[in-house]
């Protein structure tokens, strides 16, 4: 735990009034009219110039304005080329070529701001040719499938996540991996400078001046003073997530959510500081445990707070996940400073699959079959809802090691990356009772303390004792 000083002015939690304006004032829809209007100007300018009249109106004013107004048409005529013909299939090469980044594209359909890249992000050059979209109707059909289709991406704020809605279904329900890159925002009323400490990451040498967004003092009765939106804005992303409107959409059928086959998300909180935030509010756990609740196969979360703030949204976020699905945790990605994003190095993260122990089933008699008071250690006591679906536990991952005899059904594979950042994986053996890699298990097994997890600091059930109970369960029978 990181020590500080008396005088440390700790933020409250809360959306930031002047961003929700701006967003309002950039929505798709007024950037849309916007343009629209622009280009039926210059259209009219053209025609205007040419003495061509676009309405009745205009047809009058030029007739009492311009009475000796020409129209003027280009008598130059297009000569035919003899182009090079090119098959379809290499076309769609071109075409593919042209349309996939090698690295992820940030909001996309939305603006980018400057403060949420880093210095390379800034400086590339473009990614994609776009333009190859215009130049026919097929283009434009067969490129946007490869777009949206053959690219990952990243967003940096809810309102990038919104504004995916615009794309049409067939595109949005092929999107598999998402990477949300979530940045603690700060506001103050007052002149005062606030720091991130450097022990938010090992590779820091020393303290970093916390980017502050100045506010003016409004005279009300509003909580003013320094204040930060940092979990608030984790469960706007999520809500972003929700099933998008639809008229046309069958009112007798669910709406399908705005990624509907999302299996894995990738979230990156930046400038998230230990001991610095409050709680977690209850509509986190609404958004995380209930609404997306058990939808994802895999979550990678890096830059957690190591405190209790930290802790309680973890337990949030892995209601995301489905049973046996695999939980990562890692070092911060990012560190943002005063106009732009620092990335920082990381080791491979920390693995975790999450209630896999609801596959572990005791061995009953048929005589026990109605005695609803046992005492076995395999009786999790489980968070039940009223009319409580049955959610489909994750896909199981074929071609792993074999276990050993003595751990058959008492642990789960599962393809674990090698680093933070890498593609490349490797097989890790899971112990379903505790959910943690089977190394850890077996290391703490025989420290003095048996049965705490040095992660978390609770009991778990080990697999000593699993194996002793199935095999008193053998001699019983």
């Amino acid at each position: 735990m990181a020590h500080r000083d008396m005088d440390v002015v700790m933020p409250w939690e809360c959306r930031d009034v002047e961003d929700q304006a701006e967003a309002h004032f950039n929505a798709p829809l007024r950037s849309k009219n916007k343009a629209l209007t622009d280009e039926n100007a210059r259209l009219k300018k053209l025609l205007r110039e040419n003495g061509i009249s676009w309405s009745p109106v205009s047809a009058n004013y030029q007739k009492h304005h311009r009475p000796n107004g020409r129209r003027t048409r280009s008598s130059i005529c297009s000569e035919s080329h003899a182009y090079p013909y090119l098959p379809t299939e290499v076309l769609l090469r071109i075409l593919k070529y042209s349309l996939t980044s090698n690295s992820p594209i940030i909001d996309p359909l939305s603006k980018l701001k400057p403060e949420n890249l880093t210095a390379v992000e800034r400086t590339r050059d473009n990614q994609i040719a776009i333009h190859f979209l215009a130049t026919c109707k097929a283009m434009y059909e067969e490129g946007s499938r490869i777009l949206w289709n053959q690219n990952s991406f990243v967003f940096t704020n809810p309102d990038a996540v919104r504004n995916f809605a615009d794309l049409d279904f067939s595109y949005r329900k092929n999107v598999k991996h998402v990477n949300f890159r979530i940045i603690a925002q700060y506001f103050d009323d007052k002149r005062r400078k606030h720091k991130l400490d450097r022990s938010y990451h090992p590779s820091l040498k020393n303290d970093v001046t916390l980017r502050t967004i100045p506010r003016v003092n409004e005279h009300t009765y509003a909580r003013a003073g320094f204040r930060c939106y940092t979990w608030g804005q984790v469960t706007d992303f999520l809500r972003a997530l929700r099933a998008p409107y639809d008229p046309k959409h069958d009112k007798k059928l669910v709406r399908p959510r705005l990624f509907p086959n999302l299996e894995s998300l990738r979230i990156d909180l930046v400038n998230f500081m230990d001991d610095f935030l409050p709680m977690p509010g209850s509509d986190l756990h609404d958004m995380a445990s209930h609404e997306l609740g058990c939808s994802l196969n895999e979550l990678q979360v890096t830059g957690l707070p190591i405190d209790d703030a930290g802790s309680k949204a973890t337990a949030e976020l892995t209601g995301l996940l489905r049973d046996e699905g695999l939980f990562l945790a890692g070092l911060p990605s990012f560190v943002q400073l005063k106009n732009n994003l620092k990335a920082l190095s990381g080791i491979s993260s920390c693995a975790r699959v999450v209630r896999a122990w609801k596959t572990l089933k005791p061995k009953k008699s048929e005589g026990d079959a109605d005695d609803h008071d046992s005492d076995s250690d395999l009786d999790f006591d489980d968070h039940h809802h009223p009319r409580e679906p049955i959610m489909p536990p994750a896909p199981r991952e074929t071609g792993h090691p074999k276990s050993t005899p003595s751990r058959k059904d008492l642990t789960i594979w599962k393809r674990v990356p090698k680093t933070r950042d890498g593609d490349e994986r490797q097989w890790t053996e899971f112990c379903r009772s505790s959910g943690y890699p089977m190394e850890d298990v077996e290391e703490y097994m025989s420290d003095d303390e048996l049965g705490v997890c040095p992660c978390c600091g609770e009991p778990h059930p080990s697999l000593l004792e699993l194996l002793e109970m199935e095999g008193d369960d053998d001699d019983e029978l």
